[in-house]
């Protein structure tokens, strides 16, 4: 009888074992550096300071990766307050070697920092014949290099870097004519700063939590990626297996495993925590727990040398 208690005691704790979820990773984005070369100053109804625009654009990403549900975020308001009880400045979070310091004090498993190398608006005006208006033609560009670093070792886990450029037709493409009409240069600045986050969110998520198949069924798929999470209709998606690991000879490091493309697949609906996908090939090869890499499209047109507002921002 004793027996039967234990062994019944032993299932009771280990289905309660099973049934909690795995910790989340608590991650901190910190406020991005505008490089010394990026002068800001008023341009047209715009009146952007260096730290506005360093908030600006971490916000964007703060929020972009909470939609993704795989991490537990610290709010900027969480962030300042321990910069302001330690009395430290946005510099200290830049000087090298301050990961582990700042992930005890954030209490965060990971950092996210970066620096805003590029900002620029290229503005020409365009006569309109029908009507004898003038419209301006814009092109903005945001380029930012940007790394996560594990705070429990000081490591670099990610690092990339992005180029964003957002032009006027790009707009037009998005954007409906109503709500366009009364757009500013502020609109197209959040715009840009929004597609920018969107850019580097991806590339964080895809660095240490990539999209993957959780299901494979009658030639269609499930992703682990819903709404919000930069997953949209029509995107393709390379599929990898993953096999064994790789250890450097010498170190013992892991340094990733061995991959094998196997199919292509492309989203069909994007639901709120998930979306649906085609094969379009590698049927008999896809499984769950592949991991899916976006196919980049070519750039086909080449960008035109407009005139610069100024230098820089």
């Amino acid at each position: 009888m004793k027996n039967i208690i234990t062994a019944v005691a032993f299932l009771i704790l280990t289905s309660i074992t099973l049934a909690v979820p795995a910790k989340q990773p608590t991650l901190a984005v910190l406020p991005f550096q505008i490089s010394p070369v990026i002068r800001t100053e008023t341009i047209g109804d715009l009146n952007i300071s260096r730290t506005i625009v360093e908030k600006e654009f971490s916000n964007e990403l703060i929020n972009f990766l909470t939609k993704s549900r795989k991490f537990n975020m610290l709010s900027r308001t969480e962030i300042a307050r321990v910069m302001d009880e330690n009395m430290l400045t946005e510099s200290d979070w830049a000087d090298p070697g301050q990961a582990n310091k700042m992930g005890r004090l954030l209490v965060a498993d990971y950092l996210v920092t970066g620096t805003i190398n590029r900002l620029e608006f290229q503005v020409i005006k365009q006569n309109i014949r029908i009507t004898g208006e003038t419209a301006p033609r814009i092109v903005a560009t945001f380029k930012c290099q940007f790394q996560v670093i594990d705070t429990s070792t000081g490591k670099i886990m990610f690092a990339d870097q992005t180029i964003n450029r957002l032009k006027s037709i790009d707009v037009r493409r998005e954007i409906p004519a109503s709500e366009r009409k009364d757009w500013t240069l502020a609109d197209f600045k959040d715009m840009l700063f929004a597609k920018t986050a969107t850019q580097v969110g991806n590339a964080i998520l895809a660095g240490v939590y990539p999209v993957k198949i959780i299901e494979v069924k009658n030639g269609k798929v499930v992703f682990n990626r819903g709404e919000g999470a930069g997953i949209k209709v029509g995107d393709k998606y390379n599929v990898i297996h993953q096999g064994d690991a790789l250890i450097d000879v010498d170190t013992g490091e892991a340094l990733g495993t061995s991959e094998e493309e196997v199919g292509i697949v492309q989203v069909t609906a994007v639901e709120v925590k998930f979306s649906k996908g085609k094969i379009l090939s590698g049927s008999d090869k896809i499984k769950y727990g592949d991991i899916c890499r976006l196919q980049e499209e070519p750039q086909k047109e080449a960008q035109a040398a407009y005139p610069k507002v100024n230098p820089g921002w």
